[in-house]
Order: C-alpha cells, then sequence, then structure tokens
C-alpha cells in the first residue's frame, strides 16, 4: 500500500511538472478585452473601455516578434498616461499594459 501511494504522488508529482512546462494560448481579443476592463477592486476610472480597446488593437496587429510587440504595449501605455493624465486611470493603463505584455510573450513564444 505505501508504495503504490508513493507511485501515486510521483505520478502526480510528474504531471503538475510537464503541465508548467506548456505554455499558455494566446487569449481571443473578446477574452483579453474582458479580463482587461475588469479590475479586482473599485474602477473610479472612466474610461476603461477605451484603455483596453488601445491595447486590444496591439495584440491584434501582427508583429515580427514579442519583442516589437511589447514596445508597442508600452508606446500604447505612454500615449495613454500623457492623454489623460488628470483621470484616476493609472491603474488601467498598468493593467492594461501588463496584460497586453503577457499576451504578447503567448503570441511570439519563440521569440523575445
Amino acid at each position: 500500500m505505501k508504495r503504490f501511494c508513493l507511485a501515486c504522488l510521483a505520478v502526480a508529482l510528474l504531471c503538475a511538472s510537464l503541465g508548467g512546462c506548456v505554455p499558455p494560448k494566446p487569449a481571443s481579443p473578446s477574452m483579453f478585452y474582458g479580463n482587461c476592463i475588469t479590475p479586482m477592486g473599485a474602477d473610479p476610472c472612466d474610461s476603461d473601455m477605451s484603455i483596453c480597446q488601445v491595447f486590444e488593437d496591439v495584440i491584434t496587429q501582427k508583429w515580427a516578434t514579442a519583442g516589437a510587440c511589447r514596445t508597442a504595449c508600452n508606446q500604447a501605455f505612454n500615449q495613454l498616461s500623457y492623454q489623460s493624465p488628470g483621470q484616476d486611470c493609472g491603474y488601467m493603463y498598468w493593467r492594461g499594459s501588463d496584460l497586453c505584455e503577457q499576451e504578447c510573450l503567448r503570441q511570439y513564444p519563440k521569440s523575445k
């Protein structure tokens, strides 16, 4: 019985370790947008939909590498933060940018 439990544990650990090596699939644009506009707390920003649309536009374009895509995410972040600095939307700029960069890494896993 003891060997059986140890064997089951070893198989479970092996399966868990193999699952961690598989890169996550890219999100659909609508899934990305939905994740972006759903903040983790209070939402004082009234421009979250338009902010997330800017980042969605970035991830739906074709890029040569993940680095080029991530650069576009950073440029979108900079553009948005300079356009509306007075709004209480800083967390949405960061959230959109983080999700955008994560999506770039999912879409272009072989390049940095």
